[in-house]
């Protein structure tokens, strides 16, 4: 078996997570407007700690759709859960009632590779 890649994420204690929160359904017509606040805290956070994010939708979206978001996923590097969660309660998405923190899943990830397969 071929060895696994690591990042110095890794190195330092820090594990791969692979998060979803659902958004609440009485929160769409909202979510636009807390959306750029959402961005600038993300700002704030250690470089390293988001490796992606987007929205998960209800369907895919064709040519002149608009989206039906139903959520967020993310993978992120981080030592533990409780991190996670702590950074995700800090979150406007969280505290203007967008995200369903309640419902969120939080789990470890392993990628064997890190390179375009």
């Amino acid at each position: 078996m071929a060895a696994m890649e690591t990042s110095s994420n890794q190195q330092i204690g820090n594990s791969e997570w692979l998060i979803h929160v659902p958004d609440f359904p009485e929160a769409k017509d909202r979510r636009a407007a807390v959306f750029p606040q959402h961005i600038e805290r993300m700002k704030t956070d250690p470089q390293g700690f988001w490796v992606f994010g987007g929205a998960t939708l209800a369907e895919p979206v064709g040519p002149g759709q608009t989206p039906h978001i139903t959520g967020s996923a993310m993978l992120v590097f981080a030592p533990t859960r409780e991190r996670i969660l702590a950074r995700l309660m800090d979150d406007p998405l969280v505290k203007e009632k967008i995200w369903d923190i309640e419902k969120a899943q939080i789990h470890p990830f392993l990628r064997p590779k890190r390179t375009p397969l």
